[in-house]
């Protein structure tokens, strides 16, 4: 009779191993379900951010391009319509450059 216990509790003991093992098992698989569920969620989100805000980046850098053109278009106007003194320009030149 006391080889039938300690035989049960062994079986016992064994049913409780294996109970314990697919337990770990289960969270092992569940443990990875999640984290593949959260990394595909985190790469989600980070693709949807970078794509927003390459887009308004592309569409600053546009909306400065055209600024910077009609700025500089508007200097080289006024700088073309700027009345010229040859005649100053050339005495200036002479008098810097050949007489000192």
């Amino acid at each position: 009779m006391d080889q039938n216990v300690i035989e049960h509790l062994f079986d016992v003991e064994r049913g409780a191993a294996e109970l314990l093992s697919n337990a770990q098992s289960e969270y092992d698989k569940r443990l990875e379900i999640a984290h593949t569920d959260a990394d595909k969620k985190f790469k989600e989100a980070y693709e949807k951010i970078i794509n927003e805000n390459e887009s308004v980046y592309g569409k600053s850098v546009e909306m400065f391009k055209e600024e910077h053109k009609k700025e500089l278009d508007l200097f080289c106007s006024e700088v073309e319509n700027w009345p010229q003194n040859k005649q100053s320009f050339n005495e200036l030149l002479e008098k810097l450059f050949f007489k000192a």
